[in-house]
């Protein structure tokens, strides 16, 4: 079955359009498979503004239209349970969003401040008193520099 081209045997608008139809329905199925509210939104109205669907929407430009039956029975195959069980799968391995206030002090001012309460401690009676000591040397409070000691551990992570 031929179907009807513009020029260049290219797939015309209404084809293109058919399959990215389809291509949202899809779409759709996964993101009603989809546990996670978050993930819902996401595959909503992320994924259709994404590059996937420009990219999808190019493929179907340049692909002549003999090809436009595949095209469809490619997005079938896509069954939203084979892509639902994929994309958990690859959400174990995406980095996690630690979000949170940016911090009041930049990286390397809490290195330092580390550094000189370890510094400061045999000069003074106790810990808290050396906190204080250069909290005040860095204008920071002796609240805030007592969570940046307890956390020193993830500063140093952050080196490497």
């Amino acid at each position: 079955m031929r179907f009807a081209t513009d020029f260049g045997g290219r797939v015309r608008a209404e084809l293109s359009q058919k399959v990215m139809a389809k291509f949202a329905a899809q779409l759709e199925r996964l993101a009603a498979s989809l546990g996670a509210s978050k993930a819902k939104g996401w595959a909503r109205s992320g994924l259709k503004k994404s590059g996937v669907a420009r990219g999808l929407e190019a493929k179907l430009r340049r692909m002549p239209d003999k090809q436009f039956e595949t095209a469809m029975a490619n997005l079938d195959f896509l069954a939203p349970e084979r892509l639902s069980k994929s994309l958990r799968a690859a959400l174990v391995h995406m980095p996690k969003n630690r979000g949170g206030r940016p911090p009041a002090f930049s990286l390397e001012v809490r290195r330092r401040a580390v550094q000189d309460i370890g510094h400061e401690y045999p000069n003074c009676d106790s810990l808290g008193e050396s906190i204080e000591v250069v909290a005040e040397r860095y204008g920071m409070t002796p609240e805030y520099l007592g969570k940046v000691w307890k956390n020193r551990k993830r500063l140093r992570q952050r080196e490497t």
